[in-house]
């Protein structure tokens, strides 16, 4: 009976000190724990792509704000905490005059610095989509002079303009 009682408090223990692996302060730190995986390209690997004539999908997941003052020309932008949502709704593609990717397209993913990228990247991993890189360093990679508090919305036209 010693023994019985003495292996049941071993594997309490062992499951309370295990529930503990997974809490993370913030977002960075759980995007520093997922980042290997998912499948990272720099800035050149992207040139090489949007230069191709190969199909793929270009997702800035920065808030839309964000997106205004200064994005990757083709990209489409679905704020990270919409992308679970959007990813398959063909409104939102028709909207974009595009399509909804295939589970195999290739999907470029990107945000300000790489983070919410990793994040959003293993979102559509676990989504099923099989062919998913995220940006390293994101866009102030892709545009290290850009200058957030200097830049100004890109008008959509009208008055204004």
């Amino acid at each position: 009976m010693k023994n019985i009682l003495r292996f049941l408090m071993i594997a309490f223990l062992a499951l309370s000190i295990s529930s503990c692996v997974g809490i993370y302060e913030d977002g960075s730190e759980l995007a520093n724990d997922n980042v290997d995986k998912v499948e990272q390209i720099g800035v050149a690997k992207l040139q090489t792509i949007l230069d191709s004539e190969n199909e793929y999908v270009l997702i800035d997941v920065r808030q839309s704000n964000e997106y205004l003052l200064g994005n990757i020309p083709g990209s489409v932008n679905i704020p990270r905490g919409q992308l679970e949502f959007k990813i398959n709704d063909a409104d939102f593609w028709s909207e974009q005059y595009l399509y909804p990717p295939e589970k195999s397209t290739l999907i470029i993913i990107y945000c300000k610095s790489g983070n919410r990228g990793i994040l959003a990247a293993k979102t559509l991993n676990q989504l099923g989509f099989n062919n998913v890189v995220n940006l390293e360093g994101g866009f102030m990679a892709f545009d290290p002079e850009f200058d957030e508090s200097s830049a100004t919305p890109h008008s959509s036209g009208g008055c204004g303009g």
